[in-house]
């Protein structure tokens, strides 16, 4: 087993290639150098289209290192969806991967041609690269150009905070900016998240899910400028997770539910093939987790397993412990760090300890204001912002999240929380994803239905068998009024399940 990647230099690791810090932090400043000789200064965008890669790090130092914002950009996403970001951002460079340079050049060319585009090779680290096209320079090219790194620039990090869009799971993605940060609020941010995560010089943290979603981004960022041995995973994989953690000693790593439950989906005797003992700090976040898939990975992996809630808009708001959360099933915990959750309801007012509601949050003290582009804030008038959650705070000031405010189904005029329903569904021992969602109803006005997806052992399980599981654990009129069996859920790399398709999925079946 290896205790550290080298003796000396940390390392970044993806797939069967390697490169030292060193080496990144050089191609970086290179980069920058070809990148503000091409015109792209302070407080421009550079788009990015990039897989799990080492080169997806280089880009994004590069763009900071010239003060410009770099803008990760979903390489699930087509040419329409990629169209808007360019157009939104005003992205006029942009980084891709050569599988997806076809759909950068048709979105250049649909909001008016302008742009230039950087082609990267995919390399061995992914499956069935695609080869370069030859149409544009690569990223070695630009690299190549520069005799000398660019010299440091005095403010720039704090000038280029990178511009996230999110998902999009319920309209078009929104491109999050954040304000230009004091020197103050850098430190602050870097140590809280380096303490809270667990990272640290001659460490080893590994990136488990997509580079271009906030956390994975930041931490991996982070790593790469405290001396942290980093291991990008090209695409998750339970069986490579563990592999990878084994062999490199991982101490930290970000993953969302659905991975945790694609890994307890290994039968118990696979999991014991592989020694986790190194893992300090299993994090995750993004999407609710089913108690019954936290408290698996608790008896898992122990103490290590901690959950934050949050949101690009604000950063991290709650943090909670795996102690913490055996005492609370099913909370994602307190405020910290002076972040503040208030509950309201439709007209505004503040609700009462364990009222649902709409969830409306600040960032931690250190936290900068943000804003979206082009698009107004829906803020409260107070720095508070709601992205969407519905839930409640106890007497303790526990946090307890029960949907999205899109997905509540009102069935007869009742409000039906989804994610109660998939809670209780998750804890079918057959059960290995699950979404609920609502769809019309002549007689109710809507009802609930489930798609599951069941685990290797589980095959034959019916979607009968599911709803006569739930007889007598829910109301009946939250029980599903069908669940159906599925190969998998239409969900981003970042857990969260694209409702809105699979309504359209429920209504295409029913017409035909």
């Amino acid at each position: 087993m290896l205790a550290r990647m080298s003796d000396s230099q940390p390392h970044v690791v993806c797939g069967d290639r390697r490169r030292s810090h060193l080496e990144v932090h050089d191609r970086a400043n290179r980069l920058a150098a070809a990148i503000r000789e091409s015109g792209i200064g302070r407080g421009e965008r550079v788009g990015m289209v990039l897989r799990n890669d080492i080169e997806f790090l280089e880009v994004s130092l590069a763009a900071a290192a010239c003060g410009a914002n770099p803008v990760p950009i979903n390489w699930h996403w087509r040419e329409r969806e990629i169209a808007h970001v360019l157009c939104d951002s005003g992205a006029r460079l942009v980084f891709a991967h050569s599988p997806h340079v076809p759909d950068v050049e048709a979105a250049l060319v649909s909001i008016g041609g302008g742009g230039t585009v950087v082609e990267v090779p995919m390399l061995q680290a992914h499956t069935n690269p695609a080869a370069v096209t030859g149409r544009h320079e690569t990223l070695d090219d630009w690299i190549s150009r520069a005799s000398e790194p660019l010299p440091y620039q005095e403010g720039a990090i704090a000038d280029s905070m990178g511009m996230i869009y999110t998902s999009g799971t319920t309209g078009r993605p929104k491109g999050v900016l954040r304000d230009r940060m004091t020197t103050q609020q850098l430190l602050s941010i870097a140590a809280g998240t380096a303490q809270r995560m667990g990272l640290r010089p001659g460490g080893t943290m590994m990136v488990a899910g997509p580079l271009y979603h906030t956390s994975p981004n930041a931490l991996a960022l982070l790593a790469l400028r405290m001396g942290t041995d980093i291991v990008v995973m090209p695409r998750f994989d339970p069986r490579d997770f563990l592999t990878l953690v084994e062999q490199h000693r991982v101490e930290q790593v970000k993953v969302v539910p659905t991975m945790l439950s694609r890994l307890l989906s290994l039968t118990a005797a696979v999991r014991a093939n592989y020694d986790v003992s190194s893992l300090t700090h299993v994090i995750h976040s993004a999407a609710p987790c089913p108690p019954a898939v936290k408290r698996a990975a608790i008896d898992w992996f122990g103490d290590a397993v901690i959950e934050f809630f949050g949101c690009t808009e604000a950063g991290t708001i709650t943090w909670i412990t795996a102690g913490e959360w055996l005492r609370r099933p099913g909370s994602v915990g307190r405020p910290v760090d002076g972040a503040r959750v208030e509950i309201r309801d439709s007209t505004g007012r503040e609700c009462a300890p364990d009222e649902i509601g709409q969830v409306w949050v600040r960032g931690a003290d250190y936290w900068p204001r943000f804003h979206y582009v082009n698009t107004p804030s829906e803020n409260g008038g107070d720095d508070l912002v709601h992205v969407g959650d519905l839930g409640y705070v106890d007497a303790e000031g526990y946090l307890w999240l029960t949907g999205r405010s899109s997905e509540v189904v009102i069935s007869g005029g009742v409000n039906i929380y989804p994610a109660e329903i998939e809670n209780v569904i998750a804890e079918h021992a057959g059960v290995e994803d699950v979404a609920v969602f609502g769809v019309a109803d002549e007689d109710l006005g809507q009802k609930p239905v489930a798609h599951v997806v069941l685990r290797p052992h589980a095959v034959g399980t019916t979607g009968d068998d599911i709803r006569a599981y739930l007889d007598g654990k829910l109301a009946r009129y939250k029980v599903p009024a069908v669940v159906e069996v599925v190969d998998e859920l239409p969900r981003e790399d970042t857990g969260k399940v694209f409702k809105a398709k699979l309504v359209a999925l429920h209504d295409s079946a029913v017409r035909h």
